[in-house]
């Protein structure tokens, strides 16, 4: 009944393992090599992957014991949950205590560039403060702005809430109604088109599926109002990204960037040449609170499975 991490997980996730008994093995690294995981998973019955981690078809079959793979976060776009319903292994995540920290991210990327918090440090200590404030670094203010949320999930939801004290008018697009979080916080559910046309702010929260891949493509990139700002803390892939660069290379709006096409962005990406453009090395959801929280849940969910027979409430295929 052993567990194998693709991944060096935090410790007090581990530490949970031992005392319940139950016997599993880490990589001791970010992405475990085919050949360690072949020969870990001939006995193992649960499978825990970082988001990172890619989880394949090929590396589903040739595991006959495994029963759940478990994603230590939130992201599923790695694993091939089609391979693993056609086994009957349970695919689940776990993304509560990721959702506020990475709502926490986008909010501190809108504050930084409404209040010109990045130019502002570089402008401090390249040695130009000598007298007032430069009206290229007067900010702006958050209140009174419409911000679109592309997909009101649990990111989604726990940024709306964060917005509401700041006096921001809150829209979404979302494939279902919420009315809970309209009535709530008085958001509004709008056609995504004219989201991207009216908001002040774009904030992509949408998990990559193969109907949000692209979702964001060239037309919507260039529908967008003049002076918007497109945060994007969800998967690369959602915005087009070559059009993303061309539309900022016109100087008419901003991006946030946390998530790209590529990972690491590689140094000739356009977006590395542009001033408009706030870049984060993909770590929304990184805060140790966080790490700590779902690596308990994580180890709490593969005890009770494999003592008690329990899934996961966070399971998200038919197994």
């Amino acid at each position: 009944m052993k567990t194998v991490y693709m991944f060096e997980p935090p410790r007090n996730g581990l530490e949970l393992l031992e005392k319940e008994g139950i016997p599993h093995v880490y990589y001791p690294g970010r992405q475990a090599p085919p050949e360690w995981l072949e020969k870990e998973l001939r006995d193992a019955v649960v499978l825990v992957a970082a988001p990172w981690n890619t989880v394949t078809r090929d590396l589903i079959e040739k595991a006959r014991g495994l029963r759940l793979i478990m994603v230590q976060g939130s992201g599923l776009d790695k694993v091939d949950i089609e391979a693993a319903t056609q086994r009957g292994v349970c695919v689940a995540n776990a993304p509560d205590y990721i959702a506020e920290t990475v709502a926490d991210h986008i909010m501190a990327l809108i504050l930084a560039h409404y209040r010109n918090i990045v130019r502002g440090d570089r402008y401090v200590r390249e040695g130009r403060w000598t007298s007032g404030v430069p009206q290229s670094l007067v900010g702006r203010t958050l209140s009174g702005k419409q911000v679109g949320i592309v997909g009101m999930g649990r990111i989604g939801a726990s940024l709306a809430r964060r917005l509401k004290p700041f006096g921001a008018r809150i829209v979404y697009w979302d494939r279902r109604a919420k009315p809970e979080i309209e009535h709530a916080l008085e958001a509004q559910r709008m056609d995504l088109d004219q989201l991207l046309e009216t908001s002040d702010v774009v904030a992509i929260t949408v998990a990559l599926t193969p109907e949000t891949r692209g979702l964001v493509n060239r037309e919507r990139v260039f529908r967008m109002k003049k002076g918007a700002l497109l945060v994007n803390t969800a998967r690369g892939p959602i915005v087009d990204e070559k059009a993303l660069a061309e539309r900022l290379g016109q100087g008419d709006i901003y991006a946030a960037l946390d998530v790209f096409e590529t990972e690491p962005l590689p140094q000739d990406s356009p977006l590395m040449r542009l001033e408009n453009t706030i870049l984060t090395p993909h770590l929304g959801g990184f805060s140790w609170e966080a790490l700590a929280e779902t690596a308990r849940f994580v180890a709490e969910s593969v005890a009770r499975f494999i003592k008690q027979g329990r899934l996961p409430e966070t399971v998200v295929n038919k197994c």
